[in-house]
C-alpha cells in the first residue's frame, strides 16, 4: 500500500545576497516524503541541509520552486495561514531543548496546544499521556533545571508530537547528548512519530543515525543527489 505523501519540494533554490556576491545555498532541489516514513537529511556542515529544512517547513521562503504541504501550496498561504498550519501539522525538535524555564515540563509540553486555542485543562491532560509515552510521567510537575539533559530532550520530543503533527522535523537532536541518551532520544523520537502516523525527519551529520532511516536523502554543496530507500 503507498503511504500518503505529507511533503513535496520541487526545483527548490535559495539565493542570499551578500554584498555584491550572490550565494547558492540550496540549487534545484526536489523531495518528497510521506507518512510513516523515517527520513534522514544528510550533509556535512555547510553543505545547506538546514536551509533546505527551513524551506521545507515553511520557516523561510525559496528564492524559486515550490513547497507543498498536505496539498497546500505554501507560497499561496498568508502569514497567517502559514503560522497556523506550522502550528497545526509541523513539529520542530531542535539540538538544545528550548523549553522555557518558566513553565513545568507538563507547561511545556502543553504549549503548543495552548497556543493552538485548547483550554489549559485539556492541553495539559494531553501533555500528562504523552509524558507517560516517553518515560517521563513522574517529572511532568518538575521544572526543566531539576531534569537531566536526555530527560529535557525527551521532553522536546514530547511537545513537538503533542498536537498529532503530520511530519515532525529534528535537527541533529541527539547532538548535545552522550550516546546512551542520544540513542534512547531517536528511539523515542522513532517510536513516537510512528504511533502519530506522522513523518519523522531527521537532519544530521551522522552517517550511523542516517543507517537508522527508511530513507536517506544527501545533501552537498546544496544539490541532493538523491533519494536511497533502504531495503529497496
Amino acid at each position: 500500500m503507498t503511504s500518503k505523501l505529507v511533503l513535496r519540494g520541487e526545483n527548490l533554490s535559495r539565493e542570499f545576497i551578500s554584498g555584491d556576491t550572490t550565494v547558492t545555498a540550496v540549487k534545484n532541489c526536489d523531495v518528497e516524503i510521506s507518512a510513516n516514513e523515517f527520513v534522514a537529511i544528510v550533509g556535512k556542515s555547510g553543505s545547506g541541509k538546514s536551509t533546505l529544512v527551513n524551506l521545507l517547513s515553511g520557516l523561510d521562503v525559496p528564492t524559486s520552486g515550490t513547497v507543498t504541504l498536505l496539498g497546500r501550496d505554501l507560497s499561496a498561504l498568508s502569514e497567517k495561514e502559514m503560522a497556523e498550519l506550522r502550528a497545526r501539522h509541523i513539529g520542530f525538535v531542535l539540538q538544545k531543548d528550548n523549553l522555557i524555564p518558566s513553565l513545568t515540563i507538563s507547561e511545556n509540553v502543553a504549549a503548543p496546544l495552548v497556543m493552538g486555542g485548547e483550554k489549559l485543562s485539556s492541553a495539559l491532560e494531553r501533555a500528562r499521556e504523552i509524558l507517560g509515552q516517553v518515560g517521563l510521567g513522574h517529572r511532568a510537575d518538575r521544572w526543566p533545571s531539576e531534569v537531566s539533559g536526555g530527560e529535557a530532550q525527551r521532553a522536546a520530543v514530547a511537545r513537538a508530537c503533542v498536537g498529532s503533527p503530520a511530519i515532525v522535523f529534528a535537527d541533529e537532536p541527539t547532538g548535545a547528548l552522550d550516546e546512551e541518551n542520544g540513542k534512547r532520544v531517536r528511539e523515542i523520537f522513532r517510536q513516537l512519530v510512528a504511533e502519530q502516523g506522522a513523518a519523522g525527519v531527521i537532519i544530521t551529520h551522522d552517517m550511523d543515525l542516517a543507517d537508522e532511516a527508511d530513507v536517506v536523502i544527501t545533501i552537498s554543496d546544496g544539490e541532493t543527489s538523491g533519494r536511497v530507500v533502504k531495503g529497496a
